[in-house]
């Protein structure tokens, strides 16, 4: 018993080869992807302006993740919708694509990934330009003759984003609360001499050197004082 098979619709198919097209790993995949994707023939506007074909490929491939300074893209569709053209089914008609690209380059800027974001509007014309193979598929499936025959897309201005790793972030600090504020570390401690006193530096002991004065030098022997309390040796400071 036979099956008919049933083809997707035009905007699953379009949003389908768009996600693999810009997710491609390499560039043989994305070529591949593109080709089955986008008719010979093909026109291309972009932002009202009229591009060729390896233009425009060589545009994609940059904004894909084949491309050379990107790691990743992940293809969000955040809008769909369809016209069936002629009498064809979905083989024929006119589809809308509204869609967000996320792109994680692969240079690092403080330790972190910058992330592109890429938001574009996609009219497309699909048409059957594709003949079916002489010979049946080794492969059993479908054939589907559907490509894209003219382009017409908006891309707004792309936005880069920096997201600091936590771990460079001081533990009980916040990206919120920090400030320029520069605060320097304990290190050793340099007193020049005109900063030491008497006694030698300001805030430290140090040995009692008194600069002899008009009496002459100065002599320090002990005495001791009884009283009370328990004995204490103290000094008395006799001229020369």
């Amino acid at each position: 018993m036979s099956v008919n098979i049933v083809l997707p619709t035009l905007s699953a198919w379009a949003a389908s080869r768009l996600t693999g097209i810009l997710e491609s790993k390499t560039q043989d995949d994305f070529n591949t992807a593109f080709n089955a994707t986008f008719a010979a023939q093909c026109s291309f506007t972009v932002n009202g302006k009229s591009i060729s074909r390896d233009e425009y490929q060589a545009q994609v491939l940059q904004d894909s993740a084949a491309g050379f300074d990107e790691s990743g893209t992940v293809v969000n569709i955040e809008g769909q919708t369809q016209v069936q053209v002629g009498n064809q089914g979905q083989l024929s008609g006119l589809v809308g694509l509204f869609y967000t690209a996320l792109s994680d380059s692969k240079f690092l800027v403080l330790g972190a990934p910058t992330e592109r974001r890429a938001t574009s509007s996609l009219n497309l014309v699909i048409e059957p330009t594709e003949k079916s193979p002489p010979n049946p598929l080794h492969i059993r499936g479908y054939f589907d003759p559907r490509r894209v025959t003219c382009v017409n897309q908006v891309v707004a201005e792309s936005t880069y984003h920096v997201t600091i790793p936590h771990a460079s972030v001081p533990k009980g600090t916040t990206t919120e609360n920090s400030t320029s504020k520069v605060e320097l570390g304990p290190g050793p401690l340099k007193i020049s001499s005109n900063d030491l006193g008497p006694f030698g530096g300001r805030f430290g002991p140090g040995p009692v050197r008194l600069p002899p004065g008009r009496f002459g030098g100065v002599r320090i022997f002990p005495r001791v004082k009884w009283g009370p309390s328990p004995r204490h040796c103290l000094g008395m400071v006799n001229l020369v």
